[in-house]
């Protein structure tokens, strides 16, 4: 059965043509230019890290919370050639402060993302949300954790955890999606992330099949 067709208006198809054709253009665009914001946000990010090392240097102190950095940092950004950072809203500037120390790393990390990711993921804070934990400053964590007595890791954990790193890394280079399997194994400086739960249920894989049959 098919539709009566006798109301429907006449199709512009110059205009339609045009439409879809400006449509790719602009989509093949945006593809092939897909890093182009987080590139930016990434050179952003440093200049910061450059900014607030500045300003340890001139307060003489790493304390982000401490007066003398806070006077610093507030003196250099009423100053002209930096005030341009004054524009980044608190939320992404602390957001910012949170990946900077890793910055290299995580920009690595992005690259190993698919085309349409990095076309959805370009602020910072959605940065934050989805590249690996470790490579992301918690600094309440660290605060609470000040004076905590660190264990000791076994050197055969750190073994298997440095080769499961190592294993990982190059399967992102195939499977970008990988990358998630960097929060399981943690930070190697981390002793709370035991290596060994990665082992608790073994991966069934097509060699263990063969050796079954045979």
């Amino acid at each position: 059965m098919t539709e009566d067709t006798e109301d429907m208006p006449e199709l512009d198809m110059a205009s339609i043509n045009e439409d879809i054709a400006a449509g790719a253009k602009a989509y093949g665009k945006l593809l092939r230019n897909a890093t182009d914001d987080w590139k930016n946000w990434d050179l952003t990010i440093r200049g910061l890290r450059a900014l607030r090392n500045l300003a340890f240097a001139q307060s003489r102190s790493n304390n982000l919370n401490s007066q003398a950095y806070r006077q610093a940092m507030s003196a250099l950004l009423q100053q002209r050639k930096y005030s341009i950072y004054n524009n980044i809203d608190t939320g992404t500037r602390s957001t910012c402060y949170k990946l900077m120390d890793n910055i290299e790393e995580i920009s690595l990390w992005y690259e190993t993302l698919s085309a349409q990711d990095q076309l959805r993921w370009k602020h910072p804070d959605t940065i934050a949300k989805h590249c690996p934990s470790q490579l992301v400053k918690k600094g309440e964590r660290k605060a609470k954790e000040k004076g905590k007595k660190k264990k000791t890791v076994p050197a055969e954990v750190e073994r298997l955890r440095a080769l499961l790193i190592k294993v990982i890394r190059r399967l992102m280079v195939y499977e970008p999606d990988a990358v998630e399997l960097l929060d399981q194994v943690g930070d190697p400086g981390d002793p709370d992330d035991d290596v060994s739960d990665l082992f608790a249920a073994p991966i069934e894989t097509d060699l263990d099949e063969e050796e079954s049959v045979e």
